[in-house]
């Protein structure tokens, strides 16, 4: 015991605000913010790859 570990370093880039979505939107978006959207889309995998 006693050490001290490094767990993790987070990368954030600077954004401006520019717009927001209304409330019912954000909460449909799961965020206030339309940059930060990024929405799942399935991919069929193959021997461990994407498709």
């Amino acid at each position: 015991m006693g050490r001290s570990f490094e767990l993790a370093e987070a990368y954030i880039p600077y954004q401006r605000y520019t717009t927001s979505f209304s409330p019912m939107e954000a909460l449909q978006a799961g965020t206030m913010f339309p940059e930060l959207v990024r929405p799942y889309e399935k991919k069929k995998c193959e021997g461990g790859k994407a498709t």
